[in-house]
């Protein structure tokens, strides 16, 4: 009878080291917390490290960073190799894998993937055009339904907003978009259109603000930004004017109208009053 009792104690030590060997941070669901918040962890400097290559414009080296944190679940490295997959740029273009990501970071609540999710079925962009998907990351985007809501029978609101172009943007062009009339006209046409704002005149701000945007297939303007700054009432008029703009003449990648990128320098100069006249200058 002892010896059982003894055999007993044996095996239940033995079971304690090996519980105590499998799971050294106590229990299994402490454990199994710390693990998951060490994966987090490192999954954040991967996006980190990410952002850092991606600034060097290393992008091959970006993207298996970001495919590193993707796949431990970080939501913004998902988006990123969403996007990356819609580029082409270190790898095939490829809508599906670029869905399938997009999704991935949507469900974790990050709002641009909802909104490109949303966008790409409804314009059907790399994808079938499906109305019905594209209505439902709609209303996931503006928090209309939430994810783990079953779909209602309902009346379906109306898009909620226009698509997001999702197609490629060519950086190296064959021929460059340009300005219907050329250099000369688009000189001409900015000069009528452009107006001092009273609360620069003021401030005495002037200088030359960038502005970066996209030119589109069909010649319109679209993804105006601020490049540098000069004054914020400045660069408010000079997105204004850039967005006002007939359309151009799009750019080409051999016989292919493409989207293009754009900079435009816009010069803000305030012209010297002229000195009093006196009686001496008469």
């Amino acid at each position: 009878m002892a010896r059982n009792r003894w055999f007993l104690i044996i095996v239940a030590l033995m079971g304690a080291m090996s519980m105590s060997a499998q799971f050294p941070f106590g229990n299994p669901a402490q454990f199994a917390q710390r693990q998951a918040q060490q994966k987090a962890a490192e999954a954040e400097k991967n996006y980190q490290k990410g952002n850092e290559l991606l600034e060097a414009k290393k992008y091959d080296k970006a993207f298996a960073a970001y495919e590193k944190a993707a796949t431990d679940g970080h939501a913004g490295a998902q988006y990123n190799l969403g996007t990356f997959y819609i580029e082409g740029k270190v790898v095939p273009q490829d809508y599906d894998k670029a869905v399938e990501w997009f999704e991935k970071a949507a469900k974790q609540g990050l709002k641009d993937a909802q909104y490109n999710l949303a966008a790409m079925y409804h314009q059907g962009a790399g994808v079938p055009k499906d109305e019905e998907k594209a209505e439902y990351w709609a209303k996931v985007y503006k928090d209309v339904i939430k994810l783990e809501q079953p779909k209602q029978e309902q009346p379906q609101f109306p898009f909620p907003f226009p698509p997001q172009n999702m197609e490629p943007v060519e950086e190296v062009p064959d021929e460059q978009a340009e300005f219907e009339g050329g250099q000369q006209a688009l000189m001409t046409w900015l000069s009528q259109n452009m107006r001092y704002p009273a609360e620069a005149m003021e401030a005495n701000a002037q200088g030359r603000v960038l502005v970066g945007f996209i030119v589109n297939k069909d010649g319109s303007i679209d993804e105006v930004k601020v490049m540098k700054s000069v004054h914020p009432a400045l660069d408010e008029e000079a997105v204004r004017v850039i967005k006002a703009m007939p359309k151009w003449k799009p750019g080409k990648k051999g016989n292919k109208t493409v989207r293009v990128r754009y900079t435009l320098p816009m010069s803000f100069k305030l012209q010297a009053e002229e000195p009093a006249k006196t009686e001496e200058t008469k």
